[in-house]
């Protein structure tokens, strides 16, 4: 997250939290005791739902410079996988495609389903895909949703919103429970990912080595976690009685960041390709346009922290640069300054390279998704154990005795940006002569107490002032820790971006622990991004090198050793029948930030039919000018997926065939303007193969044919 946050804008959101901040106080929903089901057998349902939200806000992920949305290209969903054993035992996994997870989502989505299907906090898994081009405004931190993107504030309707739809998606995936097969597996995807902070890996001991089976890549290719490990689910037709492919669950670790920094889309990212790839061949008709799938694929993150996609460096667009304003630089005036940003034929050229890189990973990683999910059909057996265990973690208040800091605190080079895309101020000098560590692996070994090495906003001057006064109280002081027991499988959870090493060192605890208690399992997991979200966790080797992930590792060099201690002793713990203690989710009370209303918290009663104005084609793309109502209303009590697009383009034949709808990667919406509660979106689409097509709006409107010749 936040890898491209600059001082001026920090500095400014400081003033503005200062002058409005919200504080909730958020109790935790334990699940009731499970009460035996009618079935004796493993169940399993699924549920999908749209959380799309409106153009016009923030994408979380790139900090303060993250831009406002103007459309979008391939909706967002929450899918759902809810598994139930003949004791009354029910686990909901949710993934969802956002930036950050959300304790507060988190609670809130528990208190509804804990009521209505009995699954609170320590059943319930709010995974996220970590897609940068996702909304804000739903975290639990201050300095997350007023600084998350360039449209800052909490807003409460986007919390009540996507509480509304993902725990409508639990109880859907509840009503549909039904007997189920299952098997576990995993394959090894390699040339997808990489490190991208190599020295900092580096300085690990033992030194970390590639497996012996690894393909003959450079260093950074082979020290990731290439492992994508999945669920296979088959549920029996309730009318033939027959196991049919169903959907999966599945890890794997690879960061969000497919697009480019400055796409102002809504996108899943590469983790949208793969959860579509898997989804259309299970359903067996991957050809049919239109329509949404009927499988269901979570695509969920794993130890992430240090791992991008393997895009080509043309991907990454240009960062503004300080330059002098040409009028005043002369011989009698002062030079003053001004950020010069890349030119839009830049611009187009590195977002067009990310989309191009995007296609290519998310095929290979889809084609490894089908691969596997085909391979796991002889494994199908309907027995997986089922268990859990929970924790609420009080960082700041419980900081010496779960061994970090009692203070949290960002490090210079976390507003320098990850080491493979640097922010604007990246090797910014003081006067232009004084290094003040603005730069990569940049650590100062004298700087005093807890956060040693980390070098911070004026801490030669004012010893860490600056950040008591301004930074530490935005940060998160709880984490919310979770071990899942599926089959032979223990599954860590954890609120951050956790890096590849101590990830393994994490799962090597997990299951040292579970095997000591006992259990029959084989393999451990972690699940980052999950239930909550502190930012980064790295190994205390990994922190002294204070790359990007180590300034962001805010509650010191203790937190990787932390979070293996509580899995270790969490997954010795995991239990079934049983309901949990109070102390387990005690309420939590939180600093949301600014309070602003980003979204309309209810519908127009005045908008007109949806219409089409203008439809043409130029080179390879056809355009079309629409006005579809409210742009910028999302309605709580609203928004689930429709059974069919909201705009298609057919080919202008008697079948009218569709070649592509609004859920296409191929496909863009993109708002032009609006005037009150009317919206005008242009759409452009960039598959066009040189025949006559037309716009399509399924309520009834329909464009005149327009031809369209290939260049």
């Amino acid at each position: 997250m936040s890898r491209r946050r600059t001082v001026l804008v920090h500095a400014s959101v400081v003033l503005l939290v200062g002058c409005g901040s919200t504080r909730l106080h958020v109790p935790g929903a334990l699940s009731p005791a499970p009460r035996p089901g009618t079935e004796a057998v493993l169940q399993a349902g699924f549920a999908r739902v749209d959380i799309t939200p409106p153009p016009g806000v923030g994408l979380a992920g790139n900090g303060p410079e993250g831009g406002e949305a103007r459309g979008y290209r391939l909706r967002l969903y929450a899918r759902v996988l809810v598994l139930a054993d003949g004791g009354g035992n029910r686990l909901a996994l949710v993934v969802a495609d956002l930036g950050l997870s959300s304790a507060l989502l988190h609670r809130r989505v528990a208190a509804l389903t804990a009521r209505t299907d009995g699954i609170g906090v320590d059943r319930l898994v709010i995974a996220v895909t970590h897609t940068h081009a996702g909304p804000g405004h739903f975290f639990e931190a201050a300095g997350y949703n007023d600084q998350g993107s360039s449209v800052a504030g909490f807003d409460p309707v986007m919390v009540d919103s996507l509480t509304a739809r993902i725990a409508r998606a639990v109880h859907a995936a509840v009503a549909d429970l039904r007997p189920a097969r299952v098997a576990w597996g995993s394959r090894a995807i390699w040339g997808q990912t990489r490190i991208r902070s190599l020295p900092a890996i580096l300085r690990n001991i033992p030194l970390p080595s590639a497996p012996a089976d690894a393909p003959g890549l450079p260093q950074e290719y082979q020290l990731v976690d290439p492992e994508l490990v999945m669920l296979r689910v088959d549920q029996r037709d309730p009318t033939s009685g027959v196991f049919r492919p169903a959907g999966a669950f599945s890890i794997f670790a690879m960061h969000g960041t497919g697009n480019a920094p400055s796409n102002d889309l809504l996108d899943p990212d590469i983790q949208g390709l793969v959860e579509r790839r898997l989804e259309r061949h299970i359903d067996g008709d991957g050809g049919r346009r239109g329509f949404v799938p009927r499988a269901v694929y979570l695509f969920a993150n794993g130890a992430e922290g240090d791992v991008s996609p393997a895009w080509p460096p043309q991907s990454r667009c240009n960062v503004p640069t300080l330059a002098p304003l040409p009028a005043l630089n002369g011989p009698f005036t002062r030079t003053l300054w001004e950020w010069r940003a890349p030119t839009a034929t830049h611009l187009g050229a590195c977002r067009h390279a990310a989309r191009e890189a995007i296609s290519v990973i998310g095929k290979n990683v889809g084609d490894g998704a089908v691969a596997l999910f085909d391979a796991l059909g002889p494994a199908l057996t309907d027995r997986l154990e089922l268990g859990r265990s929970f924790a609420t973690l009080f960082l700041r208040d419980s900081a010496r005795a779960l061994g970090i800091c009692s203070e949290p605190a960002l490090g210079l080079s976390t507003l320098v940006g990850a080491d493979d895309a640097h922010t604007r101020i990246d090797g910014w000098r003081l006067f232009g002569l004084f290094d003040v560590g603005l730069e990569q692996g940049s650590p100062n070994p004298d700087v005093p107490g807890c956060q040693g090495h980390k070098r911070q906003l004026f801490d030669a001057a004012f010893r860490g002032l600056a950040n008591r006064l301004f930074i530490s109280g935005n940060l998160p002081s709880y984490a919310q820790v979770m071990v899942l027991r599926l089959g032979n499988r223990v599954i860590g959870a954890v609120p951050g971006e956790v890096t590849t090493t101590a990830g393994r060192r994490m799962r090597e605890q997990m299951l040292a622990s579970a095997r000591e208690a006992g259990q029959p399992v084989s393999a451990a997991l972690i699940l980052g991004h999950a239930n909550g979200y502190m930012e980064y966790v790295t190994t205390a080797e990994e922190y002294t090198a204070q790359y990007y992930e180590g300034g962001s590792t805010i509650y010191g060099p203790g937190e990787a050793a932390m979070f293996t201690r509580e899995l270790g002793r969490l997954a010795a713990s995991v239990s079934r029948g049983d309901s949990l203690p109070a102390s387990a989710a005690p309420p939590l009370d939180l600093d949301v930030g600014h309070r602003r209303q980003i979204l309309a918290g209810k519908s127009s009663t005045h908008v007109p039919a949806p219409r089409i104005e203008r439809v043409w084609c130029s080179a390879d793309t056809l355009y079309a000018w629409l006005q579809l109502g409210a742009a910028g209303e999302w309605p709580v009590a609203t928004g689930d997926v429709a059974a069919q697009a909201r705009v298609e383009v057919v080919v202008n034949d008697a079948a009218r065939t569709v070649v592509s709808w609004d859920d296409d990667p191929a496909l863009e919406m993109h708002l032009r303007s609006r005037r009150g509660s009317l919206a005008w979106w242009e759409l452009r689409w960039s598959g066009v193969k040189g025949r006559t097509y037309r716009v399509r709006i399924p309520s009834g409107v329909e464009s005149d044919p327009v031809a369209c010749s290939l260049p």
